[in-house]
């Protein structure tokens, strides 16, 4: 029987985001999926309410306790709004009805933008599914039993737990100290704009041409980002503080599990930009670095560290609002001095058969700079998002798949800056 009445911790992942989140790091990111017909506002919205009730993880609201943050059942209405121009935008949950995410329609297009505490990319895109299923049955089109939306299957405890927790092992673990990183700087745009570049790449070509190189695609793409930066950055190559690309990986893959919560894990490639480096060069010492990264035990051990902090008694003794200054004080010296920016790889989007002829397109953008990809239909998007102006980095990112002989189509949203 669905429980109309609960309530559980904010992951391990999720905890610090309330304290730290705000206009100019709103600590959301967006997944949207294009259909070939125009979106009926009203059905969309019958949709997301309809479909609902099944995640219980998505139907919350935060609430502040003594020690920590927690979420507890939500059955207020959820009100979708007409897409604004300005991406993954902060937003206050309790002028949300509560709810850490929001569903916006325009012209052909569904989007759902999810705060972090609430979920990863994963599970939010096993929401995002449903929703757009619903909707589409709303619409009065019949779809036959995949298994592949979590709509068609009964809920399960397992998929609000926080696995963190539930793979800690404090007998492992690293230290989690820091250099600091290289920063881009530079003129931003203003409002909290982030202009998106979506480079659009057929998915057996990239495939084809990483495998030449003897990489993965994540390999290649945070190896093009971070030579971009360093060809077109000069002052990085004066300063001590190397280039550090921070890659979201989905621990999924090394501890099966069906959470929709929190589940991945950060790797990053490092780079000194006081050495000369070619492209060659970069991209084996990018590979060299994932390869040294994605090893369970490496991971597990990393995951234990934060966990650990998470359980240590003084922390957990400390009243939530000193927790919360500690917890802004800790995220600038070990999330943003640390980072020069981000790389976040979805993969491929797999829908039900009957589904896919209503689904022209998958988008994954997250705010800030850096990049976010996804997979589907056969074509690669690496949407590429900046906050600053000059867009040097992005351009050179680009033309340097152009130059290799992959066939790139360019969108943005430039025009609306």
């Amino acid at each position: 029987m669905k429980r109309s009445i609960y309530w559980y911790k904010v992951d391990n992942a999720g905890k610090i985001f309330p304290a730290v989140s705000k206009d100019s790091r709103s600590s959301v990111f967006r997944l949207s999926f294009y259909l070939k017909e125009e979106i009926i506002p009203e059905l969309l919205e019958q949709a997301v309410n309809e479909t609902l009730p099944r995640f219980e993880s998505f139907a919350v609201q935060l609430k502040a306790g003594m020690f920590w943050y927690y979420l507890a059942a939500n059955t207020r209405p959820v009100q979708i709004e007409k897409e604004s121009p300005i991406i993954c935008r902060f937003f206050h949950w309790t002028k949300n009805n509560g709810y850490l995410f929001k569903v916006y329609y325009f012209k052909n297009k569904i989007t759902l933008e999810t705060f972090h505490s609430l979920s990863d990319g994963t599970g939010a895109m096993e929401f995002l599914k449903a929703i757009t299923q619903n909707y589409l049955k709303l619409c009065g089109h019949e779809f036959s039993y995949s298994g592949k939306v979590k709509s068609e299957l009964p809920s399960s405890p397992r998929e609000t737990v926080d696995m963190f927790v539930n793979q800690y092992d404090k007998s492992s673990k690293m230290n989690l100290k820091e250099e600091v990183a290289y920063h881009v700087k530079g003129e931003k745009f203003a409002d909290y704009f982030t202009l998106c570049v979506n480079a659009k790449v057929p998915t057996e070509q990239l495939l084809a041409h990483t495998r030449r190189l003897g990489v993965t695609v994540g390999v290649y793409i945070t190896a093009v980002l971070a030579y971009s930066i360093y060809t077109q950055r000069p002052d990085c190559k004066t300063t001590k503080c190397p280039i550090k690309i921070f890659i979201p990986t989905n621990l999924r893959k090394f501890f099966p599990s069906d959470t929709l919560r929190n589940f991945s894990l950060y790797i990053k490639a490092t780079f000194d930009g006081r050495k000369e480096w070619t492209f060659e060069q970069m991209l084996a010492e990018t590979k060299r670095q994932f390869d040294a990264q994605l090893v369970k035990e490496e991971l597990h051990a990393r995951m234990n560290s934060n966990v650990w902090i998470e359980k240590n008694l003084a922390i957990r003794l400390l009243p939530l609002f000193l927790k919360n200054i500690a917890f802004k004080i800790g995220y600038k010296r070990l999330a943003d001095d640390i980072s020069t920016c981000y790389i976040s790889n979805l993969g491929k989007v797999t829908l039900p058969n009957d589904m896919n002829d209503f689904v022209e397109d998958v988008e994954f953008a997250i705010g800030g700079f850096g990049i976010a990809v996804t997979s589907i239909h056969g074509h690669t998007n690496i949407m590429l998002n900046t906050d600053f102006k000059d867009i040097s980095i992005l351009q050179y990112f680009i033309n340097h798949f152009i130059q290799e002989g992959l066939l790139v189509t360019v969108d943005t949203n430039y025009l609306e800056a």
